[in-house]
């Protein structure tokens, strides 16, 4: 008598992860430096800020851990300012910790991320 062949694993159905969420976690395991790091700092800012939020501040630059985000008006910048530490643990969980440590805001024209207007 023939031993079976063995049985192939049950699938669980999974959400599907996204090309971004791919890219990020790829990123992340080789340590992502330069202008990947900026771009996946980017992309967390606007992901743990949220459409409203995003829509009218543009991060404009990550140096030595600090993320600088600019915004089109000085009360909009003191929002951020005031959920600084809501956005920072979000983007931790996002990044991983440790890597964004500080948000600072610039008052100015809001364009594409790294671009003032």
């Amino acid at each position: 008598m023939k031993p079976r062949p063995p049985r192939p694993p049950r699938r669980v159905q999974e959400v599907p992860e996204t090309a971004g969420d791919l890219i990020s976690g790829l990123l992340s395991r080789l340590g992502g430096k330069g202008r990947a790091l900026e771009y996946r700092v980017f992309d967390a800012y606007t992901r743990a800020a949220g459409d409203v939020l995003a829509s009218r501040t543009t991060p404009d630059s990550f140096r030595d851990g600090t993320l600088f985000v600019r915004t089109g008006s000085s009360a909009l910048a003191h929002e951020i300012i005031l959920l600084r530490v809501e956005l920072l643990a979000r983007m931790a969980a996002i990044l991983g910790p440790g890597v964004i440590k500080e948000i600072r805001t610039r008052v100015g024209a809001v364009g594409a991320p790294g671009r003032p207007v």
